[in-house]
């Protein structure tokens, strides 16, 4: 089988990159290990009759102009407009936040973002000089690199607990350690797509198949081969291989690289840089099928029960709970999200009912003391409750069934390193052109003709499909250049 291009992942990056490629007339396939495209944007049948996202209720915003050149509202991706964010703390009256972070900041942070998302497009589009990879990274600094000395604390305030709270959402951090500043770099969410992120999942898929590119599910990818230092084929787990000109890995850079390649046929360094990559994983996700949904919290009318619900956020409890989870602790009280989907979205539940969703930040991918055994994972599901009686008393009589999804669980499903949604740890060291890679530019490896676009790219955790587009971007670019023959 011979193609223009090879991605690898089937997740919104892998089918956003294959979407541009294809329209551009080049040859693609989309090779996917699971069942069905989408990774992170799937929406599945928990309990019966109830259906949830596990991984996530919101990812990153789409970038406007890729939401329209996909055009993906057309395609039945409608997403729902993020609400304000319900804090509630059992000392107190509830308050209701307008934003996660203060405006100025957020305004702020929306124009770094976008000025790095313009940096990375402009560096994809630039192939690079004679030697591939040996030209360096130029010295123009990246927007946002003074983050990378900062505190959340120094930029929120010690009073901003709710939004440090929110910025972190699914992310273990210290927000008084220098360089926790750059969690402002991670994309905001976009807001809840109508049906589920399953719905967005199939417009992208729509997209790609539309612009002409082969979608193959269930087929897993062995390795990448290569010859004379270029990836050239892509082997599958059933003997066949995959002939392409360019391979874009939607996969993180762990999996990439220590996964998918004889170490001896990469540069040491490249081997070095992937095994010193630190992933962090942090989160676990309740999910509640409920026989009615909830009264609001005291103090609140209907419409607080379609915003998210951070329970009781305070400064030293992040603190703690970060603590707890370098040491492979579960937190005794770890950050938690309520969010009431069905309230959003009624299709997610059986009329009368509820759909409710516990997002648990903070929790380690494999305690101290030994793997997620069937008591640990019952003493965690117990700790989700609580937070759900916090602000709900008395709901847990009304739960018809519960499923509970920790970090092993993600990497089983999704092939996260260690269920790793991020990519990696957001940390001076491995953001922005560190990210992954200092020496490449615009989504290219070290190894010619292999693109990194997904979670461990630089725009991997700043925007949803961004890197695959970017990808696609240095692919065009690189066969214009005559790079990929």
């Amino acid at each position: 089988m011979r193609y223009d291009a090879c991605v690898i992942g089937g997740d919104a990056d892998g089918l956003a990159a294959a979407a541009t490629l294809a329209a551009r007339g080049l040859k693609v396939v989309v090779v996917e290990r699971d069942s069905h495209c989408g990774g992170r944007c799937a929406t599945r049948e928990f309990h019966p009759g109830f259906r949830a996202s596990g991984f996530a209720d919101e990812l990153p915003a789409i970038p406007s102009d890729i939401f329209w050149s996909l055009d993906l509202a057309r395609r039945g991706a409608l997403f729902a407009p993020a609400l304000a964010s319900l804090a509630i703390w059992p000392d107190r009256q509830s308050v209701v936040l307008p934003a996660s972070r203060p405006p100025a900041l957020a305004a702020r942070t929306g124009a770094l973002r976008r000025a790095i998302i313009g940096r990375v497009m402009a560096d994809a589009k630039e192939p690079p000089g004679r030697g591939w990879f040996k030209r360096r990274t130029p010295s123009l600094p990246w927007p946002g690199e003074e983050l990378a000395g900062r505190s959340l604390r120094d930029l929120l305030g010690e009073a901003s607990a709710n939004s440090a709270a929110a910025l972190l959402d699914g992310r273990a951090c210290d927000p008084t350690l220098a360089g926790s500043a750059l969690e402002l770099l991670a994309g905001p969410g976009g807001g809840m797509v109508a049906g589920g992120l399953g719905r967005l999942g199939d417009a992208l898929r729509a997209a790609a198949e539309e612009a002409g590119a082969e979608i193959s599910c269930g087929l897993e990818v062995s390795d990448i081969r290569c010859k004379g230092g270029r990836a050239v084929r892509v082997g599958l787990a059933d003997g066949s291989e995959i002939v392409a000109r360019a391979v874009i890995s939607t996969l993180d850079l762990k999996r990439t690289f220590l996964s998918l390649f004889t170490w001896s046929t990469l540069p040491r360094e490249v081997v070095d840089r992937a095994g010193a990559f630190r992933p962090a994983p942090a989160t676990a996700r309740l999910l509640l099928a409920l026989d009615a949904p909830p009264d609001p919290p005291a103090g609140t009318d209907f419409s607080a029960l379609r915003a998210p619900i951070r329970v009781a956020p305070d400064a030293a409890a992040l603190e703690a709970a970060y603590r707890a989870w370098r040491g492979a602790t579960v937190p005794a009280r770890p950050p938690a999200v309520l969010r009431l989907v069905s309230a959003v979205d009624p299709s997610l539940a059986p009329e009368g009912a509820a759909c409710m969703t516990v997002t648990l930040d903070a929790i380690p991918h494999t305690p101290f003391d030994g793997a997620w055994t069937h008591e640990k994972r019952d003493k965690l599901r117990q700790t989700g409750l609580a937070a759900v009686e916090a602000v709900f008393p008395g709901l847990s009589k009304h739960v018809l069934g519960a499923e509970l999804i920790v970090p092993p669980d993600v990497e089983n499903m999704l092939g996260a390193t260690g269920g790793d949604l991020s990519g990696g740890e957001l940390a001076a060291d491995q953001m922005l052109g560190f990210r992954p890679f200092a020496a490449c530019r615009g989504t290219r490896t070290p190894v010619e003709g292999l693109y990194l676009a997904g979670p461990s790219s630089t725009l991997g955790p700043l925007a949803t499909c961004a890197s695959g587009v970017a990808a696609a971007r240095a692919v065009l670019a690189d066969f214009a250049a005559g790079r990929l023959r």
